[in-house]
């Protein structure tokens, strides 16, 4: 169901739409019309001397509390970004998040967004945080080719690891728990998952802070965990990895993911065991 529906023209052409919608599906429709632009350098304007012209408006009350939130300022990715976090809000947050709109408590999205998350993180009491190993690779611009970097590298670089990993999940339509479709029961309890960076014992370690309404049972949280090295392999963690940190040796690439029997996810109680475990499995001890 849309909540918010937008008139988009250039010059002759015209788009009807509705958010939320994936980003890639808008930047489609918009491509159609001949519009090459990210959504974030559309703003919501309709004069008539624009180039770019959007109209908004709603069919439902939500949508229409929504929209008094958005301004000439606000782009095309606000408002589709303000429309996805209220229509995929937990359902435990669902009632309380549309009384605050239809009683207009809000001044504008930001404030909006932050709510949401605070509400969405008071939902999940439960904490969880998920242990693995960082690696770090160095691509040679002048010759080509990457060469591995160690731990104390990775560590002086940490503050901009955390950086990267804050600028990736800092949208609502990058919240990692929205993806997880593995088990039916944990996905009722999952709130949120969101990838970070730790030390730990003088070693900088990945960490993946999630939030749960319940505690998860044993082969819960092993399903959980096959799921979490999926990402940091294939998913999230992937497309971190494609993603530079300038430094003055060349790019740095991170990954949370390596192959080899060395690697592991362990949850925080079980790191000590998993660290001596992954220890002698690269020198040969088990």
């Amino acid at each position: 169901m849309a909540l918010i529906n937008a008139v988009i023209m250039n010059e002759e052409n015209t788009l009807i739409t509705e958010f939320p919608k994936n980003y890639l599906d808008i930047y489609e429709e918009l491509c159609s019309i001949g519009i090459r632009k990210a959504l974030e350098r559309i703003p919501l304007t309709d004069n008539e001397d624009d180039p770019i012209r959007v109209k908004l408006y709603a069919d439902s009350d939500i949508g229409n509390h929504l929209l008094f939130l958005l301004t000439e300022s606000s782009t095309l990715a606000d408002a589709n970004t303000a429309a996805f976090a209220v229509q995929n809000a937990d359902e435990d947050i669902q009632q309380e998040l549309e009384q605050n709109l239809l009683n207009d408590q809000y001044t504008g999205i930001a404030e909006l967004l932050r709510d949401i998350k605070d509400m969405t993180y008071q939902a999940g009491q439960v904490k969880m945080s998920f242990f693995c190993p960082l690696d770090g690779n160095i691509e040679d611009s002048e010759y080509g080719g990457t060469t591995p970097v160690g731990n104390l590298f990775l560590k002086s670089y940490e503050w901009d690891i955390r950086e990267l990993l804050e600028m990736e999940q800092s949208s609502p339509e990058d919240e990692m728990a929205q993806f997880f479709d593995d088990d039916e029961g944990i996905k009722k309890k999952l709130v949120s998952a969101v990838w970070t960076v730790d030390e730990y014992k003088g070693k900088l370690y990945g960490r993946i802070d999630c939030r749960f309404k319940e505690e998860l049972t044993e082969d819960e949280t092993e399903i959980f965990k096959d799921w979490l090295i999926g990402q940091c392999a294939d998913g999230f963690g992937e497309h971190v990895e494609q993603q530079p940190i300038h430094t003055e040796d060349g790019d740095l690439f991170v990954s949370f993911w390596h192959p080899g029997d060395s690697y592991f996810l362990c949850t925080e109680d079980e790191l000590d065991d998993c660290i001596e475990n992954s220890q002698g499995m690269q020198f040969g001890g088990m």
